[in-house]
């Protein structure tokens, strides 16, 4: 886990799509008792099965992928960790950086439906951070980015 409070944090996937199976399960289960000679409950829980697995998978690498947050002493995206340290500054999120610039997160591009927050590390090299709330990860990244400066 991250070092310190937690300012930011976005899990990547909510949970429920994982309960789509089982509910159509038993939503059908429950209308075939209405008809006369209904499928058996089995044949149910076997649909309600292979919609269970799948999803569930797809949801927990989603969350593990997609995860965004930011704590007192990292900026975690996805399977990739950066010391808040080497960040130097942040760009508000306008549109660009999506195409050009390496994302964090070993992913090849900036999926559609993620905002953009260029990010400018210590040593000059610029990243593509994301999230679907860009502009609440651009507010985090630079008050902690403020926080950090020394006052004079």
């Amino acid at each position: 886990m991250g070092s310190g409070e937690v300012h930011f944090a976005e899990p990547g996937a909510p949970w429920w799509p994982v309960l789509l199976g089982p509910v159509l399960a038993l939503g059908g289960m429950l209308v075939d008792r209405l008809a006369p000679g209904g499928a058996n409950p089995l044949a149910w829980v076997v649909i309600g099965l292979v919609l269970f697995a799948p999803i569930t998978l797809i949801v927990v690498a989603r969350r593990r992928m997609l995860k965004v947050r930011v704590t007192d002493a990292e900026l975690v995206q996805g399977d990739e960790t950066v010391p808040l340290a080497r960040i130097a500054g942040a760009r508000e999120p306008d549109g660009s950086g999506r195409y050009g610039i390496k994302p964090f997160g070993d992913h090849p591009s900036v999926l559609r439906h993620l905002g953009v927050v260029v990010v400018t590390l210590d040593d000059g090299s610029r990243r593509a951070a994301w999230a679907r709330d860009a502009d609440g990860l651009y507010a985090t990244l630079a008050a902690r980015l403020a926080a950090r400066e020394p006052s004079s």
